[in-house]
C-alpha cells in the first residue's frame, strides 16, 4: 500500500513583483508610494495517504480492519470523512485486511501574501516594512482524521491547519 508520506498531487507557485507605481518619484509620493514589492506563494496538494486502524476491546493477532465494501471514498464531511461502513472488525484470531494508505486524508490549499517596502536612511542604513498573510483567504485545511475502527470519532475530522494569520515587522539594517 501507499506509505504516510505520500501525496500523489502537489503544485507550489511562488512569487515577487516590484510595484512600478512612483518608483521614481520625489517628495512625500515617492517615499510613500514608492518601491513596494508585493510577494506570494500558492500551495495547493491532494491529502496524505491515511491507514485504517483498530482500537476494539479484543483485537486478537488484527492491526487492521477488514474490508467490506468497494469503496473507501465518502462524503469528505467534518463528521464522515471517508466511508466508515467499508470497513469491519475482523474475527478474533485473523489479522485484518484493510490496506496500507488506503484513505487519502484532506487536501490543502493555501495562498500565502506579503507586502514590502525598504526605506533607504543613508548609504549603509535601510528599515524594512512587512506586513505578511498566512492563509489569507481563511480556507479551511483540515488536517487530522481518525483512522481507527471502534473509536468514539471514527471517521471524524479532529484537526485543521492554522487560520488566517497576519504578521507586521520592522527590521534596521546598518
Amino acid at each position: 500500500g501507499n506509505t504516510y508520506l505520500n501525496v500523489p498531487q502537489v503544485f507550489n507557485f511562488s512569487y515577487v513583483y516590484n510595484l512600478p507605481w512612483y518608483q521614481n518619484g520625489r517628495g512625500w509620493k515617492g517615499l510613500a508610494l514608492g518601491g513596494w514589492r508585493y510577494t506570494g506563494m500558492t500551495s495547493i496538494q491532494s491529502g496524505f495517504s491515511l491507514t485504517p486502524g483498530l482500537s476494539v476491546a479484543f483485537p486478537g493477532l488484527a492491526t487492521r480492519p477488514d474490508r467490506v465494501s468497494g469503496s473507501v471514498t465518502g462524503p469528505k464531511t467534518a463528521q464522515e470523512w471517508f466511508n466508515t461502513a467499508a470497513f469491519a472488525a475482523p474475527p478474533f484470531g485473523y489479522f485484518g485486511s484493510a490496506a496500507q494508505g488506503s484513505i487519502y486524508g484532506p487536501a490543502m490549499v493555501d495562498f500565502d501574501m506579503g507586502l514590502y517596502k525598504d526605506f533607504h536612511i543613508n548609504e549603509r542604513n535601510m528599515l524594512e516594512f512587512r506586513a505578511e498573510a498566512f492563509n489569507i483567504f481563511n480556507h479551511t485545511n483540515f488536517s487530522g482524521v481518525q483512522t481507527a475502527f471502534g473509536a468514539g470519532n471514527y471517521g471524524q475530522v479532529t484537526s485543521a491547519l492554522d487560520p488566517r494569520i497576519f504578521e507586521f515587522s520592522l527590521r534596521y539594517q546598518f
